[in-house]
C-alpha cells in the first residue's frame, strides 16, 4: 500500500509541475511541450486509476509477482522521472529567445525529455503498483498517445525551424541520448 501512495504522490507532483509551468511557458511564447499527451487519458491511466486503487484500499485486481527490489527500483525511476519532467519544463524557460528552441539543458541530448519522463513514470507505476490493471494504465495510454503527440510536435518544430531542427534531430535522441550505449 505504501508503494501505491508513493506512486500517487510522484504523479501528482508531475501534474502540479505541469500546471505551474504552463502559464509561465505560455507567457514567454514557448510551445507547451507535451500539450497533446498531458490530457484526460493520461490522467485516467496514471492518476485516477492508481488513486482509486490506493485511496479505496482495493486489493490488487490482477496481482503481479515481481522481483523483491522492484518497488525500490520504481521509487528511483519515479524520482528520476520527476527530475526530468521538471527540467523539461524549466529548461524551456531559460532559453534565450534568439536561441534555437531546445538546444539547452536536457534538450542538448534528448528531443522529448517530457515524454521520456512520462515513460519512466509509467514504468515506475508498473513496478510500484505490481498489478496488471493499475500498473498498465499509464503504459497503455502512452502507447496510444505518444506516437501522435511526438509526430505533431516534431512537425510543428520542422515547420517553424526547418533544416535547423532537422540537424538537431540528427544530433539528439528522441527519448534518450543518441549513442548512449556506445
Amino acid at each position: 500500500m505504501l508503494w501505491n501512495y508513493i506512486e500517487l504522490c510522484g504523479v501528482t507532483a508531475m501534474l502540479l509541475i505541469h500546471l505551474a509551468y504552463r502559464p509561465l511557458l505560455s507567457r514567454h511564447g514557448h510551445l507547451i511541450v507535451g500539450q497533446y499527451i498531458l490530457r484526460g487519458p493520461l490522467l485516467l491511466g496514471m492518476v485516477i486509476l492508481p488513486a482509486m486503487l490506493a485511496l479505496a484500499g482495493w486489493p490488487r485486481l490482477l496481482p503481479l509477482k515481481l522481483f523483491a527490489l522492484a518497488s525500490p527500483l520504481g521509487v528511483l525511476l519515479l524520482s528520476y522521472a520527476l527530475w526530468l519532467f521538471w527540467r523539461s519544463q524549466h529548461d524551456l524557460l531559460l532559453l534565450p529567445r534568439s536561441t534555437i528552441k531546445r538546444q539547452y539543458g536536457v534538450y542538448l541530448r534528448i528531443r522529448h525529455p517530457l515524454h521520456a519522463a512520462l515513460w519512466l513514470a509509467a514504468l515506475a507505476q508498473f513496478l510500484l503498483l505490481q498489478d496488471w490493471i493499475g500498473g498498465m494504465g499509464g503504459l497503455v495510454v502512452l502507447l496510444h498517445c505518444y506516437p501522435r503527440s511526438v509526430r505533431r510536435e516534431e512537425a510543428r518544430m520542422l515547420q517553424s525551424l526547418g533544416e535547423t531542427y532537422r540537424q538537431y534531430m540528427q544530433q539528439t535522441g528522441r527519448l534518450w541520448p543518441r549513442n548512449l550505449a556506445g
